[in-house]
Formats: structure tokens, C-alpha cells, sequence
């Protein structure tokens, strides 16, 4: 039979005590918003209110986002409040004295905080309020024993306040919730592969120099080295444009940016074709198609791309603003979890909120989204090596490596944490049987500019250039000429029994992403795609005999962005130099204004890569770029002595992107500057 306690004095009902309970609370948030923004440069509410304009104001699905996730902040600690209400009514059944009441009642609540603030100090020790950190009061001993004790009272209280039925079934439900994200299914092939999964496992900023193939002895990527030292390597790959969502793009339709219109980043979706040839094929064939991705501020891929499903965190122009917002110790512990999933869809596996973001757990919904009756396609892209290199663990790496560049230092640092990903993904999917017959490409998106010394090209020729150029440069798709931010990693396996059987090699020769599906089209007999859909790509060779010597490849770049390039990104400056660049659809999404699009198009930067050369057609500076890529050396094509077959690349050049608007406003594509220039 059920049983109600009621204290003798109304003070101490559970109604007051839950009010005075959730005031205090609403003192502690604040107090924790105040001591945070003490610690950062720029207030997150103040960056919110300084870019948010009446446009994105009156946008009903951004407001929606926001709304959403400050209702889900409110109701968790409304719930919370209710929590510690109820578990004050077992010490209130005990004693009538109310200052006793009163001390209790506190007790209790200090006791939620201080396991509240042990727990994000122990799960997530990057977080800005991690106050116990490296103390006793964020041991797991301390926190599991603390835990048990707040659950007895609050189950004592719910059993005095409910009856027995209720609180053994809230029981039941918190051991589900807190098993929820432990209880997943063994999935594992229950059919044999007749026709291979397709795995292409994306890698964002990896420079092909930071691995033992590239000349890196520094250690970082092990499980990388030994992987790639069994694979066919395409030694001198390059990036179409070194930003993801166009690399991508490319990468999945085998064309290059001029040929499918992806442009730039958040481009607007209307003025690109977004059926993939491949995946309807694949579909045709019984495919399962996935695309899994970190972070997804910048790449909008999604199921309006003929994905059966996409995996990762909700897209949205919420999300910075969601992600800039959300350090608060109880969203932090919530985050992971399949309840975090359901209310904060765009912190959820989410790269770009780097305090929670766990990488075994984005494996793991990977990995159990692929199906085990059908084939599947593959498309996974991590961002751990992006901006800005944070994470929820604390860094492992010598001092040894620091030369006073700190975004170097920590990209170094996100190697091995990527490496370590990208081990737990290839164990998953072997031990899940995917393996058994597959094709493996891995790639990296595009490379990433540091300044650093050996990224630097010698001049040729000195001259009294009255506008010098900006050879080294910060970030990717900022500068063709740096050659760090195109170079990028493409190779090849082949699995059987979850092992790789094709023989490894290196392959020379110059090379792009958009090799790959032409390759896939080869090796599974694949029909042609119709010509309005015809590859830019070529069949990639799996020996050094098979190479096409006369190939060029074409790299263009983005819209210049002076904030970005620079060593520390000041996220209000990006704001203040992009806003006016991009507006925010009805659906919430982020994209670039249809009406700049042409006018940011003629900006971009363009090249052409062929053998050991590059030459280089700048929007502002008078004259084309020759590079010489083996001894790392540019001039002038005008003072240039050098014997490069700079007529046959500049044609090239003029013929790709004779469409665009704006494009050669310097006449340097006509045979006159032809004939002069040489």
C-alpha cells in the first residue's frame, strides 16, 4: 500500500522546498556563467547579440534551435530541483527541529553540486568548470559512492512521497538511462559479402608530410604508417579545393568544382547538382549508402544527396552559437548519452564542441548504422585535426615538438588522437565482419598552412615586385601557392577476411580526389554515367607502369578571408568579415547568398599542376606564378628561364575555367600576353 509523508510545517513541503530549490540552482548557473566569461576574451552572449540580426531573429527554425535547447537547459534543472526535493523529504521524515530541516536540506544540495562538479571535473577535464580537477573530489571512488547515496535518498523519498510501485519503476528506468548508451547490439555480419563494401574513411587537414610515407619520423600515427605501408600510396595527390564540403563533393561525383558547382563551402544548394551518380548505381545494386561525419558546420552533405542516412550532429546555423553556449557541467554530462541525442542534437557527436566530443562513440553509431544483410557504402569523414585542436582529454606530446607555433604544436598533439580513432574504427568494422570483402580509400580532404619553414617557396628571381605575394600562408583554401593546404592523402586497400591482400605500393605521378569514383566505376563494372554527368577524373593505376605522365590536375581556392588568415582565430572578427557573405534559409541552414556567389567566384585563385610544375593565375597580381614543385621554387612566368611547358599548362588553365564570370579580368589567357610574356 502506498504511504505519504506530509511534514508538520507547510515551510517544508516538498512544493517550497522544490521552489527554494530551483532559486538556488538558477544562483548557481549564474554564478558559473559569470566565472566563465571572467576566463574567455568574448562573452558567448555577447557574440550572439553582436551577429544576430532582425533577419536571423524573425528566422523561425534558427529561433526554434535556440529556443529549444535554453528550454532543454531550464527543464534539466527544473528536473534536477525536483530531484533534490524529493530526496529531502526522507531527512525531513526524521526530524522536526527546522533548522535542521533547513541544514539537511542544504546538505543535500551541496552534495548534488559538488558530484555534479567532481563528474565534469573527472569525465570532461577541458571543460572551463572543472573546479575539482586533479582532486580527491573527482576521483571515480568518491563520485560512485557519493552517487549511491544521492540515489537511496532520493529513491527513500520518492517511495515515502509515491509509494512502492513508483519508485521501484523509476528505479527501473534510471538503471536503463544509465545503461542506455552501453547497450548496444552485437552487430555482426549475418550474410557473406558477394559484392565488396565500399569504405572511404576521410581524414580533415591531414598533411601527407606528417605521416612516415611523407618523410615524418616524429612517431604520431603508428597505426596510419602501418596501415598505409600494406596499401597502394598515390604519392603526389591533390585536393580540387582545399575546403571539405567541396573536396568532398568532388571527391563523390569525380568531377571537379567548375564541373558540379560546388564552388565554396555552404553554397547555395539551388545552384548545385546534387544526385550522385554513384550512389544511385549503388543503390541499384542493393547498396546501403552512409555518410558519417564530426562536424558539420561547413559540410552540408546530407540525404538530399541521395544518402540512405546520415550520421553525425544536426546542421544548422544553431550550431555555433548552441556549441558556444553549452559548457555548463550538467549539459556536459548529458551530452553523450542517448537523452543528450534526443535534446541537443547539435552537441551530440559533434567535433566542434571539442570539451564532450568522444571519438569511440561516433565509431560506434557508425558502425552499428551499416547494415549486416546488404552491402554497404561508406563515406566517414573526422575532424579531429580541425580548428581549434581542442579536446576532451588532455594532450600527450613532448615539449620537444614545441617551436613556438602553438597551432603546429597542436595539431601535432591531434594526430596521435586521430590515429587512435581512426585504429578503433578499423577494429570495429573487422570485428563486425565489414572487412571480409571490401575497398578501402583513405584521404584527407585538403592539407593545412602553419607558416611554416619548409612550407616556404624561394623566389627565383629578385625583383622590385611593387606588390609582394603572399607565398606562406594560415589555414586551407586561402592560398593555391602554398602547397601544404592541396597536398593530401589517397590510398588504396583491399580486404579479405578482414586482412589486406593487394600488394602495397607507391605510386608517382600527379594525381586528384576526383580519381576515385572513375576507379570505383572501373574495378565493380559499373555503367558509364550520361555525359551531362561525365567524370573529370582518370582510372587510378595500382602500379607505377600504368601512369599517365601528361595528366593535369586543377586547384582553385576559396573566398579570401583576412581573419583567418592569422595564427589565432578571433572568432568575432571572422564573424564580423563573413556575416554579410552568408544568410539563413527557412530551414535554419547557413549558405552563402545566392547573389555573391558569382562575384566571390571571380576572387578565387586558380592553378594547374602538371609533372613537377605549377603555374598559378592570381585574381590581383599582374602576371602568372610558375612553380616548381620538386625544388620548391616560384617566379614570375615573365622573368622565368626556366624550360616548363607553361603554353600547354596555361591552356589548360584557360579551358577549365573559361565559364567563369570574371575569370582572366587581365587578359592573360590571349595569345598577345602569350606572345609577349615569352
Amino acid at each position: 500500500m502506498s504511504q505519504t509523508f506530509a511534514v508538520s510545517k507547510a515551510s517544508f513541503s516538498i512544493t517550497y522546498t522544490f521552489w527554494r530549490t530551483v532559486a538556488i540552482l538558477g544562483l548557481f548557473v549564474i554564478l558559473l556563467i559569470n566565472y566563465r566569461q571572467l576566463l574567455l576574451d568574448n562573452s558567448s552572449f555577447s557574440m550572439m547579440i553582436t551577429h544576430l540580426r532582425w533577419q536571423h531573429i524573425n528566422n523561425l527554425s534558427l529561433m526554434l534551435d535556440l529556443g529549444m535547447f535554453l528550454t532543454a537547459i531550464i527543464v534539466l534543472h527544473l528536473l534536477w530541483a525536483l530531484t533534490i526535493a524529493v530526496s529531502s523529504i526522507k531527512v525531513f521524515s526524521v526530524n522536526n527541529n527546522d533548522n535542521i530541516k533547513t541544514q539537511s536540506w542544504l546538505l543535500i544540495v551541496l552534495l548534488h553540486l559538488t558530484l555534479l562538479l567532481g563528474a565534469n571535473s573527472y569525465f570532461y577535464p577541458t571543460s572551463l568548470l572543472v573546479f575539482f580537477r586533479g582532486t580527491m573530489l573527482a576521483e571515480p571512488l568518491l563520485l560512485i559512492c557519493l552517487s549511491l547515496v544521492l540515489i537511496a535518498l532520493f529513491l527513500s523519498g520518492l517511495y515515502l512521497q509515491c509509494g512502492r510501485v513508483i519508485s521501484i519503476s523509476c528505479t527501473i528506468l534510471m538503471v536503463a538511462a544509465l545503461l542506455g548508451n552501453k547497450m548496444y547490439p552485437s552487430l555482426i555480419r549475418t550474410t557473406p559479402l558477394e559484392q565488396p563494401n565500399i569504405i572511404i574513411i576521410g581524414i580533415d587537414g591531414l598533411r601527407p608530410d606528417h605521416l612516415t610515407y611523407g618523410g615524418a619520423n616524429s612517431g604520431h600515427t603508428p597505426f596510419l604508417d602501418r596501415v598505409l605501408s600494406q596499401s597502394v600510396v598515390f604519392d603526389r595527390t591533390y585536393t580540387p579545393m582545399a575546403r571539405t564540403y567541396t573536396a568532398w563533393l568532388s571527391l563523390l561525383t569525380g568531377q571537379y568544382p567548375v564541373t558540379h558547382g560546388g564552388r565554396f563551402n555552404l553554397a547555395p544548394p539551388e545552384l548545385i547538382d546534387r544526385d550522385i551518380d554513384l550512389l544511385e548505381k549503388l543503390k541499384q545494386r542493393g547498396y546501403q549508402t552512409t555518410y558519417a561525419m564530426d562536424e558539420r558546420r561547413f559540410n552540408q552533405i546530407d540525404r538530399e544527396y541521395g544518402f540512405d542516412q546520415v550520421i553525425g550532429p544536426k546542421v544548422g546555423a544553431a550550431d555555433a552559437i548552441v556549441a558556444s553556449f553549452a559548457d555548463f557541467p550538467l549539459v556536459n554530462l548529458i551530452a553523450n548519452t542517448w537523452l543528450g541525442k534526443i535534446i541537443f542534437p547539435y552537441l551530440y557527436l559533434n567535433r566542434a564542441y571539442g570539451k564532450t566530443y568522444d571519438p569511440q562513440l561516433f565509431n560506434q553509431e557508425v558502425t552499428n548504422s551499416l547494415s549486416t544483410t546488404q552491402a554497404n557504402f561508406l563515406a566517414v569523414h573526422f575532424c579531429m585535426l580541425h580548428w581549434p585542436y581542442t579536446s576532451k582529454d588532455f594532450i600527450s606530446i613532448s615539449d620537444n615538438f614545441w617551436q613556438g607555433n602553438y597551432n603546429h604544436f597542436m595539431y601535432q598533439a591531434m594526430l596521435s588522437k586521430l590515429d587512435r580513432q581512426v585504429e578503433d574504427l578499423i577494429i570495429k568494422l573487422k570485428g563486425q565482419g565489414q572487412l571480409d570483402n571490401a575497398i578501402v580509400y583513405f584521404i584527407s580532404d585538403h592539407g593545412e598552412g602553419f607558416k611554416l619553414k619548409r612550407d616556404q617557396l624561394l623566389k627565383l628571381h629578385q625583383n622590385n615586385d611593387h606588390k609582394q605575394l603572399n607565398i606562406n600562408a594560415w589555414g586551407h583554401g586561402t592560398n593555391v601557392l602554398n602547397q601544404a593546404q592541396a597536398s593530401v592523402l589517397m590510398a588504396y586497400s583491399r580486404y579479405n577476411n578482414g586482412e589486406i591482400v593487394s600488394p602495397a605500393a607507391r605510386i608517382s605521378g600527379v594525381f586528384s580526389l576526383v580519381d576515385i569514383v572513375p576507379s570505383l566505376y572501373r574495378e565493380l563494372e559499373l555503367a558509364m554515367p550520361r555525359q551531362a554527368k561525365a567524370f573529370d577524373g582518370q582510372v587510378l593505376p595500382l602500379t607505377n607502369q600504368a601512369i599517365n605522365f601528361e595528366r593535369m590536375t586543377f586547384v582553385e581556392s576559396s573566398i579570401p578571408v583576412k581573419s583567418i588568415n592569422t595564427s589565432f582565430i578571433d572568432q568575432q572578427k571572422v564573424l564580423s568579415e563573413t556575416q554579410a557573405t552568408y544568410e539563413i534559409r527557412a530551414n535554419g541552414r547557413l549558405v552563402m547568398r545566392p547573389d555573391l556567389f558569382v562575384s566571390n567566384v571571380a576572387k578565387k585563385q586558380r592553378s594547374v599542376y602538371y609533372k613537377s610544375w605549377q603555374l598559378v593565375m592570381l585574381p590581383d597580381y599582374d602576371d602568372l606564378v610558375l612553380v616548381n614543385t620538386e625544388l620548391n621554387q616560384w617566379s614570375r612566368l615573365s622573368l622565368s628561364t626556366q624550360d616548363a611547358p607553361w603554353q600547354l599548362m596555361l591552356s589548360a588553365l584557360c579551358q577549365q575555367y573559361k565559364n567563369d564570370i570574371g575569370f582572366d579580368h587581365l587578359a592573360r589567357c590571349s595569345s598577345q600576353l602569350v606572345s609577349r610574356i615569352r
